[in-house]
């Protein structure tokens, strides 16, 4: 188990991440997890990388609410407070480790070398997960730095050296069209203020939640978390609660056999209609029809107000 795996983590915490100096890559973290996160929002001093094996769910980092499933991949760097939890009444199976990239191939790099900093893999326009069916080596590779270090082979670090050096420059040229986003520290300090929440709702997004008890968490009034929200995230609370349920129901609908109504009452509706009605408003298709279709991007409503 890496460090962070067995900490009290609190509200929203900055943990660090105990890195040998001369292999600067932790132990992985092999876990189950459930839909009540067992870790909480926190953020890390270095780049952390995971690999998913079973389950399906939702990865929250910062404002964003990204779905995963098996096989994918996730990266977060030193910027970003994240959390994840499974599906309702699932389970999901990860693989974690965490890397100082740039001291762990720095005495290798050239001066001009741009691709080990992580500092632009992050903010609102880039995706923390790396979806199997889209980038299947980048997942590979992640896959295998977490293997490679878990079982130590002869000849394991040179082979982990290489991985990064090849998952960095891969990253860097998926996402050279992003622009790059400035560090915003009030951002950190907004979310730590309504941490409590997002951790309930992230833990009870399938059971009615009530603002009332969203502002207690949080110590603060209804008609002033509700502020408090919105700066933090963009949207308010009920957006940002569809909006979670929604995107828990497509990636099961993508990724289960489950039924449409049995997929619709774990995600927070009480009934079929609704659950129909919401997501066609926010998907422009029916839960069918997200069904059968596995490749196509479907237009995402995502209310902001």
């Amino acid at each position: 188990m890496r460090f962070q795996s067995k900490s009290n983590i609190a509200d929203g915490s900055y943990v660090p991440i105990k890195l040998n100096h001369d292999f600067p890559v932790s132990e992985p973290d092999f876990n189950v997890r459930s839909s009540e996160p067992a870790i909480k929002p926190h953020i890390h001093d270095c780049l952390e990388i995971g690999y998913c094996y079973d389950g399906s769910g939702v990865f929250i980092i910062e404002d964003k609410i990204l779905p995963f499933k098996k096989g994918d991949a996730v990266l977060i760097n030193n910027r970003e407070v994240h959390i994840t939890a499974a599906n309702p009444g699932g389970m999901t199976s990860w693989g974690f480790i965490n890397i100082d990239q740039i001291a762990l191939l720095s005495a290798y790099a050239g001066p001009e070398e741009r691709c080990l900093e992580a500092d632009s893999l992050c903010g609102s326009n880039f995706d923390n997960i790396i979806n199997c069916d889209r980038y299947p080596e980048i997942c590979g590779i992640i896959k295998t730095i977490i293997e490679e270090t878990a079982h130590r082979p002869k000849g394991y670090k040179s082979m982990v050296r290489s991985l990064v050096w090849s998952l960095m420059i891969k990253l860097h040229r998926i996402t050279a069209d992003l622009q790059p986003e400035p560090a915003v520290p009030q951002l950190h300090e907004n979310l730590k203020r309504i941490t409590p929440a997002l951790e309930y709702i992230a833990e009870n997004f399938s059971k009615s939640i009530s603002m009332k008890k969203l502002a207690s968490l949080c110590h603060s009034s209804e008609s002033n978390f509700r502020k408090l929200f919105h700066k933090a995230v963009g949207c308010a609370p009920q957006v940002y609660i569809r909006k979670l349920r929604m995107k828990a129901a497509a990636v099961l609908l993508r990724n289960s056999s489950r039924s449409v109504l049995d997929i619709a009452i774990s995600s927070g509706y009480a009934t079929l209609s609704n659950f129909n009605r919401q997501f066609l408003d926010f998907y422009s298709v029916s839960p069918t029809e997200w069904r059968k279709n596995k490749t196509e991007p479907v237009r995402v409503h995502e209310n902001k107000n």
